[in-house]
């Protein structure tokens, strides 16, 4: 596989979707897709599910899937290569080719009472700077009533190893828990771009929260964790990529 990709070319509106990315750990890229491009994703979305065996969803439950099985679905999986999306994944993860080694779609049924309080990161353990990055193109509407996304801006810096400061310690749940979380209201089509150590939680959910998703990360160095944890995905996806749509391919493929 080919992975001498060019970079892309970030409008002035991305340029500061990164810039507060990376200052804040979330930002928003409004208004990717119209609704009339959002119906037969949400088509897409909602038959996956079903022939998954999840149905049309049961209150109180999240429901998840991840891997292959989302790569049947052409609008889902466009997403996951979407150019202003991998534009600003380059951007972030200073990566001409990042690594979509998680795609995944998520659905919560209300009534569902959100989610704690945490990171994606490893309490106990530092990382290299923005060396992963996640995305999540929600399917509905998301407000500070029902299901909003809330978060410690600039709470990811916190869990990033640094040559100046030696005896850094990575912060402790206790921090994150009593740390000072504003919301993010998010209309369907949007995206919300997530550097994924910035500390973050869901309010209790009273509407259908469905969005498609994937976590991104560099091809070089990584936390001890994470590349431990990745091992397994590595080696599945070694072989032939020929089930994989060709624009995903690149971002797919491990080397």
């Amino acid at each position: 596989m080919d992975l001498n990709l060019q970079v892309m070319d970030l409008s002035s509106e991305d340029e500061a979707v990164v810039a507060t990315a990376k200052r804040d750990g979330i930002a928003v890229l409004s208004t990717l897709l119209t609704a009339s491009e959002l119906e037969p994703i949400r088509t897409e979305f909602d038959q996956l599910h079903l022939d998954m065996g999840k149905g049309p969803g049961t209150p109180g439950v999240r429901d998840s899937i991840s891997g292959d099985a989302v790569l049947a679905y052409p609008h889902l999986v466009a997403l996951y290569s979407h150019p202003r999306i991998i534009a600003v994944a380059q951007a972030i993860l200073q990566e001409p080719v990042p690594w979509a080694w998680q795609i995944k779609t998520n659905r919560y049924t209300p009534e569902h009472v959100g989610v704690r309080r945490h990171t994606d990161g490893v309490v106990g353990e530092l990382s290299p700077p923005f060396t992963r990055l996640s995305m999540a193109v929600f399917l509905d509407d998301i407000d500070a009533v029902s299901g909003a996304l809330t978060y410690v801006p600039g709470s990811h810096l916190w869990h990033f190893a640094a040559v100046d400061q030696p005896d850094k310690q990575s912060p402790t749940q206790e921090q994150i828990d009593t740390g000072d979380y504003i919301p993010v209201a998010l209309r369907a089509g949007d995206v919300v771009i997530r550097v994924p150590e910035v500390w973050h939680a869901v309010i209790p959910i009273h509407h259908m929260r469905r969005y498609v998703t994937a976590s991104y990360m560099t091809r070089g160095e990584l936390s001890a964790q994470m590349t431990e944890r990745i091992v397994a995905e590595r080696e599945r996806r070694v072989g032939s990529l020929d089930h994989v749509p060709e624009d995903l391919r690149p971002y797919y493929a491990v080397d």
